[in-house]
């Protein structure tokens, strides 16, 4: 049975009016929601943060309403990974100042930047990925993918060497995006860090698709999907890594449902 301070698991946010009478009991005010969150998971990944610049107050709050009891990932500010400006040092600064009260509490367990499918394998993006987190440096960092061209050994040399982690994301397996069966091991340096997204292949390039792609993300992991991230988990447990596991299936409530069956396998 794995302990709480090497295996996280939760989900991507957690406001989600929707999930009251599936995960939040139905009559829980939802200014409650965090703090019912934080009696059943021990981590969660702060994804508002990519829509809206954060704040040193804003991020510290969510330490205090969950009394301290959740370990915080928190998604990068889209100007730092959609759409980059000239000016992206001074928005990282911004993003690096928000960022440290949670690392001051000991609750900053990751900084997670999603890159879009777009970002393509070029040298100006190699350089600018390598000026990024050397800017973060000494902030956990870790790096997600959606374009496939980044899955290759130089690039995860790269990370390791400084001091960054990749994402194991999964997701539809579609002709441009990670695979993440064919990485020999999916995790790099302290952290193993898993997102599970659904595979929801048919909703995964929707045109009608709403703004944070609810329909995208519209899938339940079976219990034997599930389980087959078990023995992952478990191994990266064995070489001593951190393990963050977020589920970002958020519609209809099925990230919190999958997140606390997961949870369940593990303790078995």
């Amino acid at each position: 049975m794995a302990t709480t301070t090497n295996l996280l698991i939760g989900t991507s946010g957690f406001d989600y009016p929707e999930w009251k009478g599936v995960f939040y009991p139905a009559d829980l005010k939802r200014k409650d929601f965090l703090q019912y969150y934080a009696t059943q998971f021990n981590a969660l990944e702060l994804n508002g943060t990519f829509y809206n610049m954060p704040t040193g107050e804003r991020l510290l709050s969510f330490y205090e309403r969950s009394e301290g009891n959740l370990q915080f990932s928190v998604k990068a500010n889209r100007l730092l990974t959609h759409e980059i400006a000239q000016n992206w040092q001074s928005t990282a600064q911004a993003f690096e100042d928000a960022l440290k009260p949670l690392q001051d509490k000991g609750c900053l367990s990751a900084v997670l930047f999603q890159f879009p499918q777009s970002f393509h394998y070029t040298e100006e993006n190699r350089l600018y990925l390598a000026n990024l987190i050397k800017v973060f440096d000494g902030f956990p960092v870790v790096i997600e993918f959606r374009h496939a061209e980044w899955i290759k050994e130089s690039v995860f040399e790269g990370l390791e060497k400084r001091n960054a982690g990749i994402v194991f994301c999964d997701m539809p397996q579609l002709k441009y995006l990670p695979d993440g069966s064919r990485l020999k091991t999916p995790f790099i340096g302290k952290n193993a860090y898993i997102r599970l997204h659904g595979r929801n292949e048919n909703a995964w390039y929707s045109v009608n698709d709403s703004p944070n792609g609810s329909a995208r993300y519209n899938y339940e992991y079976s219990d034997s999907e599930l389980e087959s991230f078990v023995p992952v988990i478990n191994q990266a447990l064995v070489e001593e890594k951190k393990v963050h596991v977020f589920f970002n299936n958020h519609p209809n409530g099925n990230g919190a449902k999958n997140a606390k069956k997961l949870k369940q396998m593990m303790q078995a």
